[in-house]
């Protein structure tokens, strides 16, 4: 929950509130009851609305009343007057100022209901906020992560208003972004040398979080620290963070062969002619003939795990991941249905074979993304070029982008925030002909769990999925993402 601060709750005219104690700045949850003591049922962070009914005849409890809201985290409390006390009791002021709680008047005229209405239109409101700015900052990282993992490191930095540093397992700090006095280098060392911690978790200590991840012997850990603490969404964009990290260290780019084979795709994918580039290609296969691989997958971590085999099992190959997807060049005759192995259940996958190096470009690399983004999930499938050409029309992709916005992305970013699969059940549902039998099947659950999250992705996206048409958009949205 985002927090309200109490200065823009009381300057909301149309509520009439009259401040009476300023003590904590903001709160995150609103309750109103009327027991004597309601510190069972409230949350840390909360403000308190009550009438004061439990003490109209014994004044003296709002002592003890106070003291144990307080002891539950309580921030403030909200009196109404003109029903069981005209005005806020002396015995009230005296114990919110002794507990450091914020305390304001709520006249008769003014609803409970109507703050607690006030109060959730301005969370959702800041919600919203957060969610895009997350979304911008998840995208900063993005192209922060193309350059290099200190590239990655310095922009998480500014992102987080934080010092953030990776360390490996030998104790070697690989990369560092300090701020100000602050440094998070000891941390990552020492997360690293910490046993008994599976991959892919994280843990906090105060101001301070650690995320470990790695494999087959290479492990690492990510550490940032401020002075603050942290929200959701800023946990949210540190585990985004380690997707991307892993993605750069825990990955066969670090040898020199993986590392030339991305040069030469980005280079043939830039345009670029020369011998040193047949040269590199010819590593691959002396005839210029290769396979090529595009594979699109749930998470970071799944695709990690699958192009690290990719590397055991066919050292020659040449490997360009992006966030979730790779494009993958193979030897000739080694693309098919059975190469991915027990990794193929977690991966769409389009192939062509037997195909020139020279015919790599941006255009087909594109329409190969968007194959394997329409296939079911487990699906290892030949190139089909039926997908609609008018995409790359001047104007889509802009058009396409803002409305992915609103639909796409925003469950992405809920599935992020909240660790669910809205995002992969809505693509089983669309691309298994909105079947939920065949949507349940690829996703292993029941059918009513389906139909529980389409209805919070109807919910979020403000769409009706038994519509026709808003299913052939959110298709093309998703495959094209």
């Amino acid at each position: 929950m985002c927090e309200i601060s109490f200065h823009w709750l009381l300057n909301q005219r149309s509520l009439s509130l009259r401040s009476v104690l300023s003590a904590k700045a903001s709160f995150n949850t609103i309750h109103a009851s009327e027991l004597a003591d309601p510190s069972e049922f409230t949350s840390p962070g909360a403000l308190m609305l009550t009438l004061g009914l439990a003490f109209q005849e014994a004044a003296e409890g709002f002592e003890r009343y106070v003291a144990a809201l307080a002891a539950a985290g309580v921030q403030g409390i909200g009196f109404g007057t003109g029903l069981a006390f005209s005005e806020v009791p002396a015995e009230l002021i005296r114990a919110c100022s002794q507990h450091d709680l914020t305390l304001f008047e709520v006249p008769r005229a003014t609803r409970f209901v109507s703050i607690t209405t006030a109060v959730a239109q301005e969370q959702a409101r800041l919600d919203n906020n957060a969610h895009f700015a997350l979304h911008r900052q998840q995208e900063r990282l993005n192209q922060a992560a193309a350059t290099s993992i200190g590239a990655l490191i310095a922009q998480a930095g500014k992102e987080l208003g934080a010092a953030v540093a990776v360390a490996s397992s030998s104790g070697a700090v690989v990369s560092r972004s300090d701020r100000g006095q602050l440094s998070a280098a000891d941390a990552a060392v020492e997360a690293t040398e910490q046993t008994g911690r599976e991959t892919g978790t994280s843990t906090s200590t105060g101001a301070t979080i650690t995320s470990i991840f790695g494999s087959a012997g290479r492990r690492w850990a990510i550490a940032v620290t401020r002075a603050e603490k942290f929200d959701s969404y800023s946990r949210a964009l540190i585990r985004h963070l380690a997707g991307l990290a892993s993605l750069l260290l825990d990955h066969p780019d670090t040898t020199a062969h993986t590392i030339l084979g991305a040069l030469a795709l980005d280079a043939q994918l830039a345009g670029v002619n020369s011998p040193a580039l047949q040269a590199a290609f010819h590593v691959v296969d002396s005839h210029d003939l290769v396979d090529v691989l595009f594979l699109t997958a749930p998470s970071p971590a799944r695709l990690a795990r699958a192009l690290n085999e990719i590397g055991r099992t066919e050292p020659l190959s040449f490997v360009r991941p992006e966030h979730d997807s790779a494009l993958v060049v193979l030897p000739p005759g080694t693309a098919h249905s059975e190469f991915l192995g027990k990794h193929t259940r977690h991966l769409r996958a389009s192939h062509l074979r037997h195909i020139q190096w020279q015919a790599l470009t941006p255009a087909l690399i594109s329409s190969l993304h968007n194959h394997a983004r329409s296939l079911p999930l487990g699906t290892v499938a030949p190139f089909d070029s039926a997908a609609p050409t008018w995409l790359a029309e001047p104007g889509v992709p802009e058009a396409l982008a803002a409305r992915r916005t609103a639909t796409v992305n925003r469950l992405a970013e809920h599935d992020a925030q909240h660790n669910t699969e809205l995002l992969a059940t809505l693509r089983a549902f669309l691309v298994g002909n909105a079947n939920l039998a065949t949507a349940a099947a690829e996703l292993g659950v029941h059918r009513h769990t389906v139909r529980a999250r389409l209805d919070k992705v109807e919910q979020l996206c403000g769409v009706d999925l038994a519509n026709p048409v808003t299913r052939a958009e959110l298709l093309l949205l998703s495959i094209d993402s």
